[in-house]
């Protein structure tokens, strides 16, 4: 192996990661959605169904994901992380593999860097259905990228579209870059007056889109729940997805805070100056199957990541493959362009080489508090430490104070501390609080009430008081909320929520509170 290949994955290695930072099971606690899918993966593990026994909206594959992950590290959060690990440097790799093909290695490393930068401000905390997405996309992508060399492999169209039906039972609006190949293939064949081939191309690949889908059906079937999946998964799913009002301004979150920030913006200018090009070529009939699909690329996966109208950092994930191709293709527009000004080709190569250089360099000299991190963190492992994860102080005092098995209830739904704390929680729809209006429907109200009556938990979490988003289940505490101005109006508001206080408050007291969530106990 070249001493060049080494390095590169040695530096792949390296932005994987960076990516992961926060991730580290040693640092802090799961995000939100994270700690649901740790849940989820612990149940599964415990024999429990998903939709049935514990419902989200998400598609399977996120469940059966973290189920993986924790069996291979034991119950830990370090065997999903290094599930984690795996899926984003296998995704890096495979875009080396297109980018360099492309155009050259030095633009792959361009593009991939930046992309890296952008999806570790989006990603966070981890474990996201757009995360492990990536790596089924950008194989479908290699395999895109490829047709043009060997057009008449019609398999290629359906290994596409069965990793990008992988990639939607993680989550349906992971497959933007299924949408530019579908509508690039439809155009670049019916303009060439080769319609029949352009629909059979289609069929193919649809062909291969549902294989996964229909496993997952069957799956479910033999389990009695096959409806319940396809509700939750996909009829719910698009309901919430229209749910809330939005304007067009919304399609722009992206470029913003919640976004990948200055790393978006020049991809869009990477976008404008191949637009131009393609523009140019397509007068001129040369437009090539790939420019069709990088003309329509972004802005699919603009509207997609933006579909909900809310604005989560998660959600632009996905445009990490997008940010690769587009500044890698920017990165080697670049390299022409100074390979024309400059009368010597071993002058240009090394002006670019030192471009990457400083690059590289920069990442790694700011990414050195990073590496101390990690650095702690293998400390810990070679110890031999009992602390090897990181446990909040509410779950610990769960595990403490409560048996095995016992239930216990987060008030706003953070099931992250029901999984470290090792406590199944009593009711089917978890979620419950955090329903927008025009998606909550009586069978999943009645549902949470009626689990919540019947399993009376030993301990209900009330952190409410964190993010302010619900109301508490404390009477004194939730009029604090409501004098609160502006608080009200922001907050979920459910029907029946009086019911539910109601039963607290005639079944359960305050034990302690611990970082602003209030610990009620059962009554004896």
């Amino acid at each position: 192996m070249k001493i060049k290949n080494i390095l590169v994955y040695i530096f792949l290695f390296l932005l994987t990661a960076l990516v992961l930072d926060l991730a580290n099971p040693f640092i802090d606690k799961p995000a939100r959605d994270g700690g649901f899918f740790l849940y989820a993966g612990q149940q599964i593990l415990d024999g429990k169904i998903p939709y049935q026994d514990f419902w989200d909206s998400k598609g399977p594959a996120i469940f059966y994901i973290n189920a993986l992950g924790l069996f291979l590290g034991n119950g830990s959060r370090w065997g999903v992380w290094f599930v984690e690990f795996i899926f984003i440097f296998c995704t890096f790799l495979i875009l080396y593999k297109i980018l360099s093909k492309q155009w050259s290695s030095n633009s792959a490393l361009f593009g991939i860097t930046l992309a890296s930068l952008g999806l570790r401000n989006v990603l966070g905390y981890g474990n996201y259905t757009e995360e492990y997405s990536l790596l089924f996309n950008a194989i479908g992508l290699l395999l895109f990228f490829s047709i043009e060399d060997n057009p008449k492999k019609l398999w290629s169209y359906f290994a596409i579209g069965t990793l990008f039906g992988l990639s939607f039972t993680f989550r349906a609006n992971n497959i933007g870059g299924l949408f530019g190949i579908l509508l690039s293939v439809f155009l670049f064949f019916t303009l060439k007056r080769n319609f029949v081939k352009a629909i059979k191309t289609i069929f193919i690949i649809f062909a291969g889109f549902t294989l996964p889908l229909l496993l997952w059906t069957l799956y479910f079937a033999l389990q009695g729940a096959a409806g319940d999946m396809i509700y939750a998964s996909l009829i719910f799913n698009f309901a919430y997805s229209s749910a809330k009002d939005r304007s067009v301004l919304f399609l722009f979150e992206g470029f913003g805070k919640y976004g990948m920030g200055w790393i978006s913006w020049l991809t869009l200018l990477a976008w404008i100056v191949l637009l131009i090009r393609a523009v140019y070529n397509f007068k001129n009939n040369k437009l090539s199957l790939l420019e069709y699909f990088l003309v329509f690329g972004f802005p699919i996966e603009i509207l997609l990541s933006n579909l909900s109208g809310r604005n989560f950092g998660h959600y632009y994930i996905s445009w990490t493959l997008t940010v690769a191709v587009y500044c890698g293709l920017l990165f080697a527009d670049l390299q022409s362009f100074v390979l024309k000004k400059v009368p010597s080709i071993k002058i240009a190569e090394r002006i670019n080489n030192m471009v990457i250089f400083l690059v590289a360099t920069f990442i790694l000299v700011t990414s050195l508090p990073i590496m101390l991190r990690y650095g702690n963190t293998i400390k810990v492992f070679l110890s031999q430490s009992d602390s090897i994860v990181y446990n909040d102080p509410i779950s610990l005092y769960i595990k403490q104070n409560t048996e095995p098995n016992h239930q216990v209830l987060t008030w706003y739904s953070d099931l992250g501390i029901n999984f470290m704390a090792e406590r199944t929680s009593p009711v089917k729809y978890v979620y419950y609080p955090l329903f927008y209006e025009g998606t909550l429907t009586d069978e999943i109200e009645l549902g949470y009430i009626q689990d919540l009556k019947t399993n009376q938990p030993e301990m209900i979490i009330d952190c409410s008081r964190q993010i302010d988003a619900i109301p508490s289940m404390h009477n004194i505490t939730r009029k604090e909320q409501f004098a609160t101005p502006g608080l009200r109006g922001g907050m979920y508001i459910q029907p029946r929520y009086g019911e539910i206080f109601d039963f607290v408050k005639d079944n359960y007291h305050i034990e302690t509170t611990i970082d602003k969530c209030i610990i009620f106990r059962i009554n004896p």
